[in-house]
């Protein structure tokens, strides 16, 4: 844990901080609006009356569970620098935080999260350093089974120069990430860091094991998300049943890829690696290989809109408590 008596000074919950969250909630009904517009020509086309709600509803509740789990490993990994936060605390920290990665510039949401840890009694250096540690080990899970399931593509898409590119940095992030998160790597050099900048160093006894285990959780999390879009493009595109390990290894390397070349919550990249992958590896239909990652767009921000309302009553009752001290 972090050796430190002199935590920022903590204020009461302002108006302001929920405003901004209701502001990153009307943004994302912004970006439905984008996404249905910018494919408005392929969602008319598609005969809806085909759509199995049965499926697409599966998805969407294994999309919230893998928001909770998502929650739950972060959390963990906060317990290896300071206390972690009870649930009532810790959903709107990580989901409103997790919320601004939609603000360009890929720091928004690391600023969001240590404002929100003050608040919630927790010094900023554990929550950065849980929050860069538990990000690193998800790329490199996402960018590990990706790897795994590239055979499943086929030639023309493991040929492809974009498939190639990611391929290969996708490797040496794995490597470099499972080498560096050693804590007899990890921990000296994080603490070589804080002195420079003059704060506390972190005192904790953190095994490799204690990694390989929360990276465990991130391989199922992320087979998890694989299974979503399995059931949101069989819903679609009934063919989709072929390609489940494809599509498992295409959730990961879509994300991944939106990460490793910095767009705003993989908006575009991600969704140009699915639709590519879809009608020229897995020939599916034109109109299918539109839906889907329009659809997976959509089905991933109603799963996070959902849990940013749901955080909504705990900010309240955590706010009330706040103020009553």
């Amino acid at each position: 844990m972090v050796e430190t008596t002199a935590l920022p000074v903590r204020k009461r919950p302002s108006w302001w901080k929920l405003a901004f969250n209701l502001i990153l909630l009307i943004g994302l009904v912004g970006i439905f609006a984008w996404q249905i517009s910018k494919n408005w020509d392929g969602i008319v086309k598609y005969p809806w009356h085909e759509l199995r709600w049965d499926l697409a509803g599966a998805a969407l509740a294994v999309l919230l569970l893998c928001s909770l789990l998502e929650i739950l490993i972060w959390n963990r990994t906060l317990s290896w620098f300071a206390d972690p936060l009870p649930f009532s605390k810790v959903v709107p920290v990580f989901i409103w935080s997790n919320l601004a990665r939609y603000i360009p510039g890929k720091v928004a949401s690391l600023f969001v999260r240590a404002a929100l840890g003050v608040e919630a009694e927790r010094h900023p250096v554990p929550v950065l350093a849980s929050s860069a540690l538990e990000l690193a080990l998800r790329t490199a899970s996402a960018l590990l089974i990706f790897v795994v399931c590239l055979p499943t593509w086929g030639h023309a898409a493991q040929a492809a120069k974009s498939t190639e590119v990611l391929f290969i940095v996708g490797i040496i992030i794995i490597l470099a990430v499972f080498t560096c998160a050693h804590p007899k790597i990890m921990m000296p050099a994080l603490n070589w860091g804080l002195k420079k900048i003059k704060q506390p160093p972190i005192i904790h006894t953190l095994r490799y094991r204690d990694i390989l285990s929360l990276v465990g959780m991130e391989i199922v999390r992320w087979i998890l998300i694989g299974v979503a879009l399995v059931l949101l493009s069989i819903a679609i595109y009934s063919p989709s049943r072929h390609a489940v390990i494809a599509l498992i290894g295409l959730a990961n390397a879509s994300w991944a890829a939106g990460f490793i070349f910095m767009t705003p919550a993989g908006l575009g990249t991600a969704e140009s690696i699915q639709y590519i992958v879809l009608e020229r590896s897995l020939h599916f239909l034109p109109v299918a290989a539109t839906i889907i990652p329009v659809a997976v767009r959509i089905w991933s921000l109603a799963a996070e809109g959902l849990w940013a309302l749901a955080a909504l009553p705990l900010y309240a009752r955590w706010s009330r408590s706040a103020k009553r001290k």
